[in-house]
């Protein structure tokens, strides 16, 4: 259905053939109330049937879709239409145009697509000329030797029945009326061409055997056209296809031959072996049978090989994995380690035992890594803890990237000689000049704390002052 009356609701329902089950739908309703069906196929083929619906009442129509596996050469896109089904299917124009094939001899009715109801007059006209309706059952339009389609008008003419034999009727097929409640045109039309194809019988094959029992003679089949031009054979199969039946040739005995049976399988399974096979001298009869002869009947053929050598593959073999990653035990700057699986395998996947260890692949290797290359780094040494005598002095020893210089944890470095973190400071000794050497001199002498070293050194001057035997002095409370 094309163009109907508005706020009418459209409902569509598809037939399809068997085959056509579970195949994915690629059709979809358009605003005007037509189906439009993408990426046609052989899955959509089948009668379509389109029920439209308002609140005066309903009308239904139907149409059969065949699908082929292309359209005629050089032609637009059309639905060829079977005779079973012409004789009992109305074909439907529409606004948008409906091509189709019909044979001469079919029955060819063409709908206006309104409503049952509708009863203002439909007009119609072939190849944009009026046709007329008129009180005989057929009507001719023209005179001469090529006439227009002989016609008869059915349901208040909102079908045409065209004659199809012994006269032109392809063309272009047009009805127009006013729609009854919005007086607007409604103008549909269907595009009629002739089917002029059929099977024709071509030229013998080739006999398929030169002896024996089994030589046969077919005769081909082709689709042509009126002009006798072969085409595709997909658009003859809506035709009855002749049948053709094998014709015998060359039935005669064959000459004696040598025939050889299957290879049996190679005697070793890993390496070079030997097979071999039945060889004997055999005729096929033209009765079909298989006579066996002696080797003299057929010495002026060369002798097939009875045996020969072999190579098998089924060899145990190492079979390695890919690389792990470079993430091992650093062995230096920038080299580490990375491992793979090595296992001997058959041929079929089965693991086994018996690979030779002398070929076994190795399953660790050195590789560069970024993170090996490292390095210690050490600051500057801090300040020597006395200004004479006998003292130590520390600094900070970090390990970083060579590169740029981040600092990671210490046993990323552990494979390097750690340098030293502190030292002792020899600095000149102490006896040399005796003199305080901070400011708080005068607590260390009041608490009585000469007897340790450090403040000896450093308070050396007040310390000599007065020297407290040690036992007598008391135990420290703090230290400065």
């Amino acid at each position: 259905m094309a163009q109907t009356q508005r706020h009418l609701n459209y409902l569509w329902q598809a037939f399809l053939c068997p085959r056509s089950h579970g195949a994915k739908r690629m059709d979809h309703l358009v605003p005007s109330g037509s189906l439009w069906i993408r990426n046609v196929s052989l899955h959509n083929q089948g009668i379509y049937s389109c029920t439209a619906t308002n609140a005066i009442g309903k009308s239904t129509a139907s149409t059969v879709l065949h699908v082929y596996g292309q359209y005629p050469a050089g032609g637009s896109k059309v639905v060829p239409i079977s005779q079973e089904m012409n004789r009992r299917r109305l074909l439907m124009a529409s606004h948008r145009g409906t091509s189709v094939f019909i044979k001469p001899g079919d029955i060819l009715r063409i709908g206006c697509p309104v409503l049952a109801h509708h009863k203002l007059p439909v007009m119609w006209d072939y190849n944009n000329l009026t046709l007329k309706e008129v009180s005989s059952p057929e009507h001719t339009e023209g005179s001469g030797p090529k006439q227009g389609p002989q016609y008869r008008m059915l349901v208040g003419g909102r079908v045409i029945e065209v004659n199809t034999l012994q006269v032109e009727f392809s063309g272009r097929y047009r009805c127009w009326t006013l729609i009854n409640s919005t007086r607007q045109m409604l103008s549909a039309w269907m595009y009629v061409q002739i089917e002029e194809l059929n099977w024709r019988f071509g030229e013998w094959t080739k006999c398929s055997a030169s002896c024996g029992n089994r030589g046969t003679w077919l005769r081909g089949i082709h689709c042509v056209n009126l002009n006798g031009k072969a085409v595709q054979s997909t658009m003859c199969q809506h035709i009855p296809k002749p049948i053709t039946l094998p014709v015998t040739c060359n039935r005669q005995n064959c000459p004696p031959r040598w025939l050889a049976s299957e290879w049996s399988k190679c005697s070793a399974s890993c390496g070079g072996g030997w097979k071999r096979r039945q060889v004997s001298c055999q005729q096929l009869e033209a009765r079909g049978a298989v006579k066996t002869l002696t080797a003299a009947a057929c010495e002026r053929t060369s002798r097939l090989s009875s045996s020969e050598q072999c190579t098998a593959n089924d060899c145990p073999t190492w079979v390695a994995s890919a690389w792990g990653k470079c993430l091992g035990r650093c062995l230096g700057p920038a080299a580490t380690i990375q491992k793979r699986s090595v296992i001997c395998h058959h041929a079929n996947g089965s693991s086994c035992t018996d690979c030779d260890l002398r070929d076994r692949p190795v399953s660790v290797r050195n590789c560069s890594s970024d993170l090996c290359d490292v390095q210690w780094r050490t600051s500057a040494w801090r300040a020597c803890t006395v200004v004479c005598g006998s003292g130590f002095q520390s600094r900070r020893v970090d390990c970083v990237y060579r590169r740029s210089g981040r600092t990671l944890a210490d046993h990323h470095c552990v494979w390097l000689q750690q340098p030293p973190t502190w030292q002792h400071c020899n600095t000149p000794s102490c006896g040399s000049e005796c003199k305080d050497t901070t400011q708080y001199c005068s607590v260390v002498k009041r608490l009585k704390l000469c007897y340790l070293d450090m403040y000896k050194q450093r308070c050396c001057g007040s310390c000599s002052q007065d020297s407290d035997s040690p036992s007598e002095q008391p135990q420290p409370h703090y230290i400065l």
